[in-house]
This record gives structure tokens, C-alpha cells and sequence, in this order.
């Protein structure tokens, strides 16, 4: 069997380069799983509590820190298109993708293991980056800022559903960084991250053999929407809502109070970090992410997902790929 087939059951220790001096950089992850690669059983899996999703009262950003940015702007306000799979993994054996099949998975469920032991998940999608290994999903599903830990046993399964594993199994979590605004002041406006993953099969990143949701910036109110995540509990009909099951809700995202909110969507635990999506292709399965589901406002009883900061957006995936 040649072993970059399956690099993504990891297990060995990965060792990577902590930057003290980076406003942006997390603790140095050191390994996954102790060493396990089969601590994830599906019985593991099912036990798994869905990270709760911040219930959070309406607020604006009037007295939030501004942090001073020190890239280049003009660099680093680019959208991206989606990324098709090129590739695909039959029986340990590298294939070309038929081109009557791109059907692209960039979407998956998101175990994360604390330091405590306890089981969660939330949601992620692969996004469509030069470098190919980078996903994103909420801040508080890669950082407790309760006790100022970054969660360091993250586990990615695209293409997950009905609590089976998506095709690529499980790859793991390399790196995770969170918005400067999340980690000093539990923002909510900036409730979302993104992680690097630790894949590589013949020279080729994740996205060659998952697809990748392309990006954009300040897209304004009123956006046909899509939104695929993993929900428990929550109000998303024609859903079992039980966490382990991929479901879709489409419908109109509208601008308020510097958040884009959605009238009643309460998508419950696990949804945190689902893509809102425009322009979606149920062909292909692709399209644009411009925001995340992050939290629900009880008080006016919407979803809502941050505006990104393009600036921003980009250094962390700089960030991530130095």
C-alpha cells in the first residue's frame, strides 16, 4: 500500500513552528489523538455532544477595540472562485475524476477532543486557497476563551454524513488560528477561524480531492442563501436535527446591526461554523462562502454570521501557510 494514500490516518507526532511575536499564531499542537488513529470509532462519534452555538444577546460594534492591521491591504482583499476535486481516492488507488461524477465534498463535520476528554463537533468546509489545505469554521469551535485554551485534538471528516465517514476518512487538524478580536475580547462580530490541515497524497492538497467553496467579501442584505452544516436539536425542518446528519437550509440572509442575520433559524448544536453560501450548485455541490453560522440572538430570535474583514481574512490564511 503506498503510505501517502493514507496519510490522512495520521500517527505519527507532528511538530510545528510556534511564532511568539505573531498577534495571530496559537499554541504549538503536538500531536493527535495520542497517538490513536483509531480513537474516533463510530461509537465515539455518536457519543460526541455538539459544541454548543453562543446564544448571545443583539449588540453592535460601538465599543469594540479596532485592531491595527500591519499587511498591506490592497493585497489581501481578493475573493476566490470555487476549486473542483480533481481527484479521487478508489480502493487506495489515485484517480482522475470523472468528469460525469465532480460531485465535491468540501463540507464536513468537525470532532474535537479537549483537554478534559470531552467530545464535541461543530461544522467546516474546505476553502479554496493557493495552498489547499485550509478550512474554516467558527472561533469558538477551535478556541474556549472560558479558559483561554485553543482546542489542540481536532479531527476533520469531509463529506461526513448519516454518522458515516465522508470518503477521505478522518484527516487531522494541523494549526488553528482565530481573529485577534475573538481571542483578546470574545467578540462576536469576529466569531470565525480556520485550520490547516495535515493532508498530502501524491504532492496533491486536500482540495484536489475534496472541491473547495470559493470566497468573497461584503455582499450586502437581502442574499440567496444556502447554509449546510450538521445540526442538533435545532428548528431546520425536513432535518433529523441529530448532529450526525449533513442538511441544508436555503433562504435569505439580510444586513442588521453589522451582523447578517436570518429571521428565526435556530439551527441548534453541531451548525456552528456551517458555510453561508451563494450562488450554491447542488450540481457540483460548490459555491461562494461569504459568511458562517455562529450564534443565535434570543432576544430577536435570528441567526446570525459575522461580515468578515477581508484584511483580516486573508492574514490569518497568511498566517496559516508561511
Amino acid at each position: 500500500m503506498n503510505k501517502k494514500i493514507i496519510i490522512y490516518f495520521l500517527t505519527a507526532l507532528v511538530v510545528l513552528i510556534f511564532k511568539p511575536d505573531s498577534s495571530y499564531s496559537t499554541p504549538t499542537i503536538s500531536k493527535y489523538n495520542d497517538g490513536n488513529p483509531d480513537f474516533w470509532t463510530p461509537e465515539k462519534i455518536k457519543k460526541a455532544k455538539p459544541l454548543k452555538t453562543r446564544n448571545i444577546g443583539f449588540r453592535t460594534r460601538s465599543s469594540v477595540k479596532t485592531r491595527k492591521n500591519k499587511v498591506d491591504s490592497s493585497k489581501y482583499t481578493k475573493s476566490m472562485p470555487p476549486f473542483e476535486r480533481k481527484y479521487d481516492i478508489i480502493n487506495n488507488t489515485i484517480n482522475v475524476a470523472n468528469v460525469d461524477q465532480l460531485l465535491a465534498f468540501p463540507i464536513g463535520i468537525l470532532l474535537i477532543r479537549n483537554a478534559a476528554g470531552e467530545l464535541f463537533t461543530c461544522t467546516a468546509s474546505v476553502i479554496s486557497t493557493d495552498n489547499g489545505n485550509i478550512g474554516l469554521t467558527a472561533a469558538h469551535c477551535l478556541f474556549n476563551y472560558a479558559d483561554r485554551t485553543f482546542y489542540n485534538n481536532i479531527m476533520f471528516s469531509p463529506g461526513f454524513n448519516n454518522g458515516q465517514l465522508g470518503p477521505l476518512g478522518l484527516i487531522p487538524v494541523a494549526q488553528v488560528v482565530v481573529t485577534d478580536e475573538f481571542f483578546n475580547n470574545n467578540d462576536d462580530h469576529f466569531d470565525w477561524g480556520m485550520m490547516r490541515f495535515a493532508f498530502n497524497v501524491e504532492n496533491h492538497p486536500l482540495q484536489y480531492y475534496s472541491g473547495a467553496l470559493g470566497f468573497t467579501f461584503n455582499v450586502g442584505g437581502g442574499v440567496r442563501t444556502v447554509i449546510r452544516g450538521y445540526p442538533d436539536e435545532g428548528n431546520l425542518q425536513n432535518c433529523p436535527n441529530d448532529g450526525l446528519t449533513l442538511c441544508t437550509w436555503a433562504g435569505v440572509a439580510n444586513l442588521a446591526a453589522d451582523y447578517y442575520v436570518i429571521p428565526e433559524l435556530e439551527l441548534g448544536n453541531g451548525a456552528s461554523g456551517s458555510p453561508c453560501i451563494m450562488n450554491y450548485d447542488p450540481n457540483t455541490n460548490l459555491g461562494v462562502l461569504y459568511s458562517d453560522y455562529a450564534s443565535f440572538d434570543e432576544l430577536q430570535e435570528v441567526g446570525l454570521a459575522p461580515i468578515y474583514n477581508p484584511i483580516e481574512f486573508q492574514a490569518l490564511i497568511g498566517e496559516l501557510t508561511l
